[in-house]
Protein backbone atom coordinates (compact mmCIF):
# COMPACT_ATOMS: atom_id res chain seq x y z
CA UNK A 1 0.00 0.00 0.00
CA UNK A 2 1.91 3.07 -0.85
CA UNK A 3 1.79 5.87 1.46
CA UNK A 4 -1.10 8.75 0.04
CA UNK A 5 -3.41 5.23 -0.44
CA UNK A 6 -2.20 4.44 3.18
CA UNK A 7 -3.25 8.67 4.50
CA UNK A 8 -6.53 8.16 2.32
CA UNK A 9 -7.30 5.40 4.21
CA UNK A 10 -6.98 6.83 8.06
CA UNK A 11 -8.72 9.98 7.03
CA UNK A 12 -11.59 7.82 5.89
CA UNK A 13 -11.57 5.89 9.05
CA UNK A 14 -11.31 8.90 11.32
CA UNK A 15 -14.24 10.94 9.82
CA UNK A 16 -16.19 7.17 10.17
CA UNK A 17 -15.40 7.01 13.97
CA UNK A 18 -16.69 10.79 14.31
CA UNK A 19 -19.69 10.04 13.48
CA UNK A 20 -20.21 6.78 14.65
CA UNK A 21 -18.63 8.07 18.17
CA UNK A 22 -21.45 11.11 17.79
CA UNK A 23 -18.47 13.27 17.68
CA UNK A 24 -19.26 15.00 14.52
CA UNK A 25 -21.05 18.22 14.14
CA UNK A 26 -24.87 18.58 15.33
CA UNK A 27 -27.05 20.60 12.70
CA UNK A 28 -28.46 23.55 14.18
CA UNK A 29 -31.48 26.14 12.70
CA UNK A 30 -30.08 29.03 10.82
CA UNK A 31 -31.20 31.76 13.46
CA UNK A 32 -30.38 35.33 13.71
CA UNK A 33 -29.52 35.68 17.01
CA UNK A 34 -25.94 36.89 18.22
CA UNK A 35 -25.32 34.90 20.47
CA UNK A 36 -26.31 31.01 20.97
CA UNK A 37 -27.87 29.12 23.45
CA UNK A 38 -25.19 26.92 24.69
CA UNK A 39 -26.12 23.03 25.02
CA UNK A 40 -22.98 21.54 26.67
CA UNK A 41 -21.97 21.62 29.88
CA UNK A 42 -18.32 23.96 30.93
CA UNK A 43 -16.87 20.84 32.55
CA UNK A 44 -17.39 18.51 29.42
CA UNK A 45 -14.51 20.15 27.81
CA UNK A 46 -12.27 18.35 30.75
CA UNK A 47 -13.96 14.89 30.82
CA UNK A 48 -12.41 11.85 29.84
CA UNK A 49 -14.36 9.09 27.95
CA UNK A 50 -14.53 5.99 30.92
CA UNK A 51 -12.14 3.24 30.02
CA UNK A 52 -15.03 0.64 30.27
CA UNK A 53 -17.12 -0.26 27.49
CA UNK A 54 -15.33 2.88 25.27
CA UNK A 55 -14.11 1.92 21.75
CA UNK A 56 -13.40 4.87 20.89
CA UNK A 57 -12.75 8.26 21.92
CA UNK A 58 -11.37 11.79 19.94
CA UNK A 59 -9.64 15.02 21.25
CA UNK A 60 -9.26 17.80 19.13
CA UNK A 61 -6.18 20.55 19.15
CA UNK A 62 -5.45 24.35 17.89
CA UNK A 63 -3.27 26.81 18.40
CA UNK A 64 -0.18 26.02 18.24
CA UNK A 65 1.88 26.15 15.40
CA UNK A 66 4.30 23.83 13.18
CA UNK A 67 8.30 23.18 14.19
CA UNK A 68 8.76 26.52 12.09
CA UNK A 69 5.81 28.61 12.73
CA UNK A 70 5.53 31.23 16.00
CA UNK A 71 4.56 28.89 18.91
CA UNK A 72 5.67 25.25 18.05
CA UNK A 73 3.08 23.25 19.57
CA UNK A 74 3.80 19.84 21.28
CA UNK A 75 0.85 17.75 22.04
CA UNK A 76 0.71 15.66 25.31
CA UNK A 77 -1.53 11.92 25.76
CA UNK A 78 -1.82 11.26 29.02
CA UNK A 79 -3.10 7.86 30.17
CA UNK A 80 -5.37 7.29 33.32
CA UNK A 81 -6.89 4.19 32.18
CA UNK A 82 -5.80 0.25 33.11
CA UNK A 83 -3.79 -0.75 29.69
CA UNK A 84 -2.27 0.77 27.13
CA UNK A 85 -4.29 2.90 24.77
CA UNK A 86 -3.46 3.04 20.37
CA UNK A 87 -4.43 5.92 17.91
CA UNK A 88 -3.73 8.01 15.55
CA UNK A 89 -2.89 11.85 15.21
CA UNK A 90 -4.21 13.67 12.07
CA UNK A 91 -2.80 17.20 11.79
CA UNK A 92 -3.98 19.94 9.29
CA UNK A 93 -2.26 23.16 8.52
CA UNK A 94 -4.33 26.51 8.76
CA UNK A 95 -6.12 27.50 5.79
CA UNK A 96 -4.40 30.79 3.58
CA UNK A 97 -6.06 33.74 3.84
CA UNK A 98 -8.74 34.06 0.65
CA UNK A 99 -7.91 30.34 0.09
CA UNK A 100 -10.83 28.57 -1.48
CA UNK A 101 -12.73 26.03 0.55
CA UNK A 102 -10.22 22.85 0.00
CA UNK A 103 -11.32 19.22 -0.39
CA UNK A 104 -12.13 17.48 3.15
CA UNK A 105 -8.72 17.04 5.34
CA UNK A 106 -6.27 18.58 2.51
CA UNK A 107 -2.63 17.99 3.03
CA UNK A 108 -3.43 16.50 6.39
CA UNK A 109 -0.79 13.40 7.32
CA UNK A 110 -0.99 10.89 10.08
CA UNK A 111 1.12 9.39 13.21
CA UNK A 112 0.15 6.46 15.14
CA UNK A 113 0.65 6.70 18.75
CA UNK A 114 0.67 4.06 21.61
CA UNK A 115 -0.29 5.76 25.54
CA UNK A 116 1.21 2.93 27.95
CA UNK A 117 -1.12 2.61 30.81
CA UNK A 118 0.27 5.33 33.68
CA UNK A 119 2.53 7.21 31.40
CA UNK A 120 2.47 9.68 28.89
CA UNK A 121 3.33 10.81 25.58
CA UNK A 122 4.36 13.41 23.14
CA UNK A 123 3.89 14.20 19.71
CA UNK A 124 6.20 17.29 18.99
CA UNK A 125 5.77 20.42 16.35
CA UNK A 126 8.52 18.34 13.52
CA UNK A 127 5.14 15.67 13.34
CA UNK A 128 2.82 18.43 13.02
CA UNK A 129 4.00 20.81 10.14
CA UNK A 130 6.68 22.96 9.20
CA UNK A 131 4.84 26.61 9.07
CA UNK A 132 1.52 28.30 10.30
CA UNK A 133 -0.39 27.33 12.78
CA UNK A 134 -1.77 23.63 12.98
CA UNK A 135 -4.79 21.60 14.18
CA UNK A 136 -4.68 17.75 15.70
CA UNK A 137 -7.54 15.08 15.93
CA UNK A 138 -6.53 12.61 17.93
CA UNK A 139 -8.68 9.75 17.55
CA UNK A 140 -7.85 6.69 20.30
CA UNK A 141 -9.13 2.56 20.35
CA UNK A 142 -10.73 3.04 24.06
CA UNK A 143 -11.05 5.77 26.97
CA UNK A 144 -9.32 6.95 29.65
CA UNK A 145 -7.07 9.08 27.93
CA UNK A 146 -6.34 13.21 28.03
CA UNK A 147 -5.01 15.05 25.34
CA UNK A 148 -3.31 19.00 26.30
CA UNK A 149 -1.41 20.90 23.99
CA UNK A 150 1.51 22.96 24.95
CA UNK A 151 3.20 26.45 22.92
CA UNK A 152 6.50 27.61 22.83
CA UNK A 153 7.52 31.62 21.52
CA UNK A 154 10.40 33.58 22.26
CA UNK A 155 7.58 35.13 25.10
CA UNK A 156 7.41 31.99 26.93
CA UNK A 157 5.58 28.95 26.91
CA UNK A 158 2.17 28.04 27.49
CA UNK A 159 -0.78 24.92 28.33
CA UNK A 160 -4.06 24.30 27.32
CA UNK A 161 -6.21 21.73 27.75
CA UNK A 162 -7.60 19.90 23.77
CA UNK A 163 -10.81 19.66 23.59
CA UNK A 164 -12.74 16.06 23.66
CA UNK A 165 -15.86 17.01 21.29
CA UNK A 166 -16.83 19.78 19.19
CA UNK A 167 -19.06 22.25 20.34
CA UNK A 168 -21.80 25.16 18.62
CA UNK A 169 -20.73 27.74 20.93
CA UNK A 170 -17.57 28.29 22.31
CA UNK A 171 -17.12 31.29 24.64
CA UNK A 172 -13.54 33.33 25.61
CA UNK A 173 -13.73 35.61 28.70
CA UNK A 174 -10.40 38.16 27.95
CA UNK A 175 -8.06 38.58 25.33
CA UNK A 176 -6.05 41.78 25.07
CA UNK A 177 -4.97 43.40 21.49
CA UNK A 178 -3.67 46.43 22.98
CA UNK A 179 0.74 47.35 22.97
CA UNK A 180 1.09 44.91 20.07
CA UNK A 181 -0.46 42.32 21.35
CA UNK A 182 -2.24 39.74 19.37
CA UNK A 183 -5.20 37.50 19.91
CA UNK A 184 -5.45 34.80 16.82
CA UNK A 185 -8.42 32.59 17.05
CA UNK A 186 -8.56 29.06 15.28
CA UNK A 187 -11.62 27.19 14.73
CA UNK A 188 -11.18 23.62 13.51
CA UNK A 189 -13.92 21.52 12.17
CA UNK A 190 -12.81 18.09 12.61
CA UNK A 191 -16.45 16.24 11.12
CA UNK A 192 -17.39 15.06 7.85
CA UNK A 193 -19.75 17.82 7.10
CA UNK A 194 -18.91 22.48 6.90
CA UNK A 195 -19.65 24.33 9.69
CA UNK A 196 -20.71 27.78 9.32
CA UNK A 197 -19.88 30.53 12.25
CA UNK A 198 -20.65 33.63 13.63
CA UNK A 199 -18.23 35.61 15.66
CA UNK A 200 -19.08 38.71 18.31
CA UNK A 201 -16.32 40.54 21.12
CA UNK A 202 -17.68 42.03 23.95
CA UNK A 203 -14.91 44.70 24.91
CA UNK A 204 -14.79 46.64 28.76
CA UNK A 205 -14.59 50.07 27.15
CA UNK A 206 -16.49 49.61 23.62
CA UNK A 207 -19.22 47.15 24.75
CA UNK A 208 -20.88 44.22 22.64
CA UNK A 209 -18.98 43.93 18.78
CA UNK A 210 -20.51 42.01 15.92
CA UNK A 211 -18.11 42.87 12.88
CA UNK A 212 -19.40 41.97 9.56
CA UNK A 213 -16.67 39.92 8.60
CA UNK A 214 -16.96 37.73 11.21
CA UNK A 215 -20.59 36.96 10.22
CA UNK A 216 -20.97 33.66 8.48
CA UNK A 217 -17.71 31.93 8.18
CA UNK A 218 -17.43 28.87 6.39
CA UNK A 219 -15.14 26.15 7.66
CA UNK A 220 -15.53 23.18 5.54
CA UNK A 221 -14.56 19.48 6.57
CA UNK A 222 -11.42 18.87 8.24
CA UNK A 223 -10.40 22.20 7.91
CA UNK A 224 -8.83 24.83 10.32
CA UNK A 225 -9.50 28.75 9.67
CA UNK A 226 -7.90 31.21 11.58
CA UNK A 227 -8.85 35.05 12.30
CA UNK A 228 -6.82 38.09 13.74
CA UNK A 229 -9.21 39.81 16.46
CA UNK A 230 -7.20 42.84 16.86
CA UNK A 231 -7.86 43.85 12.72
CA UNK A 232 -11.73 44.15 14.32
CA UNK A 233 -10.47 45.37 17.93
CA UNK A 234 -7.30 46.98 17.95
CA UNK A 235 -5.46 48.43 21.19
CA UNK A 236 -7.97 47.06 23.62
CA UNK A 237 -7.14 46.11 26.95
CA UNK A 238 -9.98 43.62 27.93
CA UNK A 239 -11.50 41.80 24.97
CA UNK A 240 -13.77 38.53 24.99
CA UNK A 241 -14.91 36.40 22.20
CA UNK A 242 -17.55 34.16 21.26
CA UNK A 243 -18.21 31.98 19.09
CA UNK A 244 -21.54 30.53 17.94
CA UNK A 245 -22.39 28.44 15.12
CA UNK A 246 -25.14 28.74 12.67
CA UNK A 247 -24.00 25.13 11.01
CA UNK A 248 -22.50 22.79 12.06
CA UNK A 249 -20.05 22.76 15.32
CA UNK A 250 -16.45 23.70 15.95
CA UNK A 251 -13.41 23.29 18.28
CA UNK A 252 -11.91 27.10 19.32
CA UNK A 253 -9.22 28.23 20.84
CA UNK A 254 -7.56 31.37 21.24
CA UNK A 255 -3.46 32.02 20.87
CA UNK A 256 -2.78 35.29 22.83
CA UNK A 257 1.04 37.50 22.82
CA UNK A 258 1.32 40.03 24.90
CA UNK A 259 4.63 42.92 25.35
CA UNK A 260 8.11 41.84 24.05
CA UNK A 261 11.05 39.37 24.81
CA UNK A 262 11.25 39.34 28.71
CA UNK A 263 8.77 41.09 29.54
CA UNK A 264 5.88 39.70 27.91
CA UNK A 265 3.78 36.20 27.54
CA UNK A 266 2.03 34.02 25.54
CA UNK A 267 -1.07 32.22 26.46
CA UNK A 268 -3.17 29.22 24.52
CA UNK A 269 -6.73 28.82 25.84
CA UNK A 270 -9.67 26.74 24.61
CA UNK A 271 -13.10 28.37 24.95
CA UNK A 272 -15.72 27.13 27.09
CA UNK A 273 -18.31 25.84 25.29
CA UNK A 274 -21.31 26.80 27.65
CA UNK A 275 -21.18 28.97 30.38
CA UNK A 276 -21.53 27.86 34.17
CA UNK A 277 -22.65 29.06 37.48
CA UNK A 278 -19.41 28.69 39.61
CA UNK A 279 -15.69 29.35 38.51
CA UNK A 280 -13.09 28.01 41.07
CA UNK A 281 -9.67 30.05 40.55
CA UNK A 282 -7.49 27.59 43.70
CA UNK A 283 -4.34 29.67 44.17
CA UNK A 284 -3.49 32.77 43.78
CA UNK A 285 -1.14 35.41 44.69
CA UNK A 286 -0.84 39.03 45.14
CA UNK A 287 2.93 40.18 44.42
CA UNK A 288 3.72 44.12 45.19
CA UNK A 289 3.55 46.20 42.22
CA UNK A 290 2.34 42.67 40.36
CA UNK A 291 -1.47 42.69 38.99
CA UNK A 292 -3.71 39.91 39.50
CA UNK A 293 -7.30 40.51 37.48
CA UNK A 294 -10.27 38.38 37.11
CA UNK A 295 -12.42 38.51 33.72
CA UNK A 296 -16.21 38.66 34.12
CA UNK A 297 -18.00 37.43 31.03
CA UNK A 298 -21.63 37.39 30.84
CA UNK A 299 -22.88 36.61 27.13
CA UNK A 300 -26.27 35.95 28.38
CA UNK A 301 -29.65 38.58 27.91
CA UNK A 302 -29.91 38.58 31.93
CA UNK A 303 -28.26 40.61 34.15
CA UNK A 304 -25.86 38.22 36.44
CA UNK A 305 -25.82 38.71 40.52
CA UNK A 306 -22.18 37.71 41.23
CA UNK A 307 -20.81 36.38 44.62
CA UNK A 308 -16.83 36.35 45.07
CA UNK A 309 -15.77 33.35 48.07
CA UNK A 310 -11.93 34.32 49.09
CA UNK A 311 -10.49 31.07 50.66
CA UNK A 312 -7.38 32.01 52.60
CA UNK A 313 -4.62 29.89 52.92
CA UNK A 314 -3.21 31.37 56.43
CA UNK A 315 -6.40 32.63 58.81
CA UNK A 316 -10.16 32.71 58.59
CA UNK A 317 -11.50 33.81 55.45
CA UNK A 318 -12.66 37.24 54.13
CA UNK A 319 -16.12 38.35 53.66
CA UNK A 320 -17.32 37.96 49.89
CA UNK A 321 -17.28 40.37 47.08
CA UNK A 322 -20.78 40.75 45.52
CA UNK A 323 -20.79 42.17 41.31
CA UNK A 324 -23.21 42.53 39.33
CA UNK A 325 -22.50 41.66 35.62
CA UNK A 326 -24.93 43.60 33.14
CA UNK A 327 -26.30 41.41 30.09
CA UNK A 328 -23.66 40.70 27.67
CA UNK A 329 -20.56 42.43 28.99
CA UNK A 330 -17.54 42.05 30.50
CA UNK A 331 -16.16 43.21 34.11
CA UNK A 332 -13.07 43.19 35.20
CA UNK A 333 -11.93 42.62 39.02
CA UNK A 334 -8.71 43.02 39.99
CA UNK A 335 -7.35 41.49 43.24
CA UNK A 336 -4.83 43.78 44.32
CA UNK A 337 -7.44 46.77 44.80
CA UNK A 338 -9.43 44.59 47.23
CA UNK A 339 -8.42 45.64 50.97
CA UNK A 340 -10.02 42.56 52.42
CA UNK A 341 -7.07 39.98 49.80
CA UNK A 342 -4.08 40.15 50.88
CA UNK A 343 -0.63 40.13 49.58
CA UNK A 344 2.03 38.06 49.35
CA UNK A 345 -0.35 35.42 50.90
CA UNK A 346 -2.24 32.26 48.40
CA UNK A 347 -6.02 32.55 48.19
CA UNK A 348 -8.52 31.25 46.53
CA UNK A 349 -11.47 32.85 44.52
CA UNK A 350 -14.62 30.96 43.76
CA UNK A 351 -17.04 32.84 41.67
CA UNK A 352 -20.70 31.78 41.73
CA UNK A 353 -23.39 33.23 39.82
CA UNK A 354 -27.50 33.12 39.99
CA UNK A 355 -29.95 33.84 37.40
CA UNK A 356 -27.73 33.33 34.70
CA UNK A 357 -24.21 31.56 33.72
CA UNK A 358 -20.76 33.51 33.28
CA UNK A 359 -17.50 32.53 32.02
CA UNK A 360 -14.71 33.45 33.97
CA UNK A 361 -10.63 33.78 33.51
CA UNK A 362 -7.57 35.12 34.87
CA UNK A 363 -4.72 37.42 34.24
CA UNK A 364 -1.66 37.16 36.29
CA UNK A 365 1.17 40.05 35.57
CA UNK A 366 4.52 40.19 37.00
CA UNK A 367 5.82 43.69 38.78
CA UNK A 368 8.66 45.30 36.48
CA UNK A 369 12.10 43.85 36.75
CA UNK A 370 11.23 40.79 38.34
CA UNK A 371 13.84 37.97 37.42
CA UNK A 372 14.31 36.97 33.83
CA UNK A 373 12.24 33.81 33.59
CA UNK A 374 9.54 33.65 30.59
CA UNK A 375 6.35 34.42 30.00
CA UNK A 376 5.60 37.77 32.79
CA UNK A 377 1.82 37.55 31.65
CA UNK A 378 -0.63 34.65 31.06
CA UNK A 379 -4.00 34.35 30.79
CA UNK A 380 -6.01 31.31 32.01
CA UNK A 381 -9.59 29.96 32.71
CA UNK A 382 -10.53 28.87 35.97
CA UNK A 383 -12.51 25.30 36.75
CA UNK A 384 -16.21 25.24 35.87
CA UNK A 385 -17.00 23.59 39.12
CA UNK A 386 -15.48 20.64 41.15
CA UNK A 387 -14.93 16.74 40.37
CA UNK A 388 -13.68 14.06 43.27
CA UNK A 389 -11.01 12.75 40.35
CA UNK A 390 -8.62 15.29 38.48
CA UNK A 391 -5.78 13.96 36.45
CA UNK A 392 -2.81 16.40 35.80
CA UNK A 393 -0.60 15.69 33.05
CA UNK A 394 3.39 16.05 33.40
CA UNK A 395 4.69 19.36 32.04
CA UNK A 396 6.72 19.01 29.04
CA UNK A 397 8.25 22.10 28.51
CA UNK A 398 11.74 22.04 28.61
CA UNK A 399 13.49 23.00 32.03
CA UNK A 400 9.54 23.01 33.13
CA UNK A 401 8.47 22.08 36.64
CA UNK A 402 5.79 22.46 39.39
CA UNK A 403 5.42 25.76 41.47
CA UNK A 404 2.57 24.12 43.64
CA UNK A 405 -0.35 22.77 43.58
CA UNK A 406 -3.79 24.08 45.24
CA UNK A 407 -6.98 21.98 46.32
CA UNK A 408 -9.92 23.65 46.67
CA UNK A 409 -13.16 22.06 49.13
CA UNK A 410 -16.24 22.49 47.06
CA UNK A 411 -18.21 20.41 49.31
CA UNK A 412 -20.30 20.62 52.67
CA UNK A 413 -17.52 19.09 55.14
CA UNK A 414 -13.92 18.99 55.24
CA UNK A 415 -12.28 16.89 52.47
CA UNK A 416 -9.34 14.32 52.20
CA UNK A 417 -7.24 13.87 49.10
CA UNK A 418 -4.72 11.87 48.26
CA UNK A 419 -2.49 11.64 45.55
CA UNK A 420 -2.12 8.81 43.24
CA UNK A 421 -0.92 7.40 40.47
CA UNK A 422 -3.16 8.02 36.82
CA UNK A 423 -4.88 4.92 37.09
CA UNK A 424 -5.44 5.04 41.30
CA UNK A 425 -2.10 3.48 42.61
CA UNK A 426 -0.64 5.09 45.67
CA UNK A 427 2.56 6.68 45.37
CA UNK A 428 5.54 6.44 47.80
CA UNK A 429 5.57 9.55 50.83
CA UNK A 430 2.10 10.91 49.56
CA UNK A 431 -0.24 10.56 52.39
CA UNK A 432 -3.67 11.42 52.57
CA UNK A 433 -4.24 15.28 53.41
CA UNK A 434 -7.49 16.96 54.86
CA UNK A 435 -8.48 20.45 53.20
CA UNK A 436 -10.56 22.36 54.76
CA UNK A 437 -13.73 24.44 54.17
CA UNK A 438 -13.08 27.86 53.07
CA UNK A 439 -8.94 27.56 53.11
CA UNK A 440 -7.62 26.28 49.84
CA UNK A 441 -4.64 23.56 51.21
CA UNK A 442 -1.15 24.47 48.90
CA UNK A 443 1.50 21.71 48.58
CA UNK A 444 4.45 23.62 47.32
CA UNK A 445 6.80 25.80 46.48
CA UNK A 446 8.87 23.47 44.38
CA UNK A 447 6.93 20.40 45.91
CA UNK A 448 8.98 17.87 43.63
CA UNK A 449 7.91 14.52 42.23
CA UNK A 450 5.36 13.76 41.71
CA UNK A 451 4.22 17.01 40.85
CA UNK A 452 4.98 18.14 37.16
CA UNK A 453 7.37 15.40 36.72
CA UNK A 454 5.05 13.12 35.94
CA UNK A 455 1.46 12.22 35.44
CA UNK A 456 -0.87 11.93 39.11
CA UNK A 457 -4.14 11.92 40.26
CA UNK A 458 -5.71 13.93 43.09
CA UNK A 459 -8.45 11.58 44.41
CA UNK A 460 -10.89 13.15 46.83
CA UNK A 461 -13.75 12.36 49.27
CA UNK A 462 -15.93 14.72 47.63
CA UNK A 463 -15.89 17.66 44.87
CA UNK A 464 -12.82 19.64 44.78
CA UNK A 465 -11.11 21.89 42.22
CA UNK A 466 -7.46 22.12 41.79
CA UNK A 467 -4.44 24.37 40.34
CA UNK A 468 -0.89 23.23 39.64
CA UNK A 469 0.82 26.01 38.60
CA UNK A 470 4.05 25.22 36.50
CA UNK A 471 7.48 27.13 36.15
CA UNK A 472 9.56 28.42 34.21
CA UNK A 473 7.53 31.65 34.51
CA UNK A 474 7.92 35.14 36.60
CA UNK A 475 5.27 34.68 38.94
CA UNK A 476 2.85 31.74 40.29
CA UNK A 477 -0.36 31.54 37.90
CA UNK A 478 1.39 32.62 35.14
CA UNK A 479 1.08 28.76 33.41
CA UNK A 480 -1.50 26.56 34.67
CA UNK A 481 -1.12 22.58 33.77
CA UNK A 482 -4.63 21.23 32.55
CA UNK A 483 -6.71 19.55 34.72
CA UNK A 484 -9.08 16.63 33.90
CA UNK A 485 -12.26 14.93 35.35
CA UNK A 486 -11.85 10.95 34.98
CA UNK A 487 -15.35 9.49 34.24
Amino acid sequence: MTGSLRRALMIVVLIAILIVTGISDRIVARTTVPIGVPVASALSTLRLAPTAHTESSAWFCAGGSGAQGGAPATIVLTNAGHHPVHGTLTAVAALAAGAPQPAPWAGAHTVSVTVPTDGQVTVGADQLGTTGLVAAAVVLDGGGVAVSESVQSPLGWSMAPCAPSTATNWFFAHGATAQGGGLVLSLFNPAATDAVVNISLVSSTAGYLAPAAYQGIDIAPGSLVTENIGDHAPDDDAIATEVSALSGAVVATELESSGTVGSGGISLTLGSPATASRWVFPQNTGIPGGTVAFHVLNPTASPATVSVDIGLSQGAGAEPLAMHIPAQSLVTLTGESQTRIPTGVPYSLTFSSTGTGIVVSRTVLAPAGSPASVPEIGDVSGVPGGNDRWLLPAVVAPGSGAWALAVVDLGSKPATIRIVTPSGRAIAGQHARRVESGSPLVIGPNPGAPFGTAPFEVAADQPVAVELDALPVAEPGVVVVPSFAPA
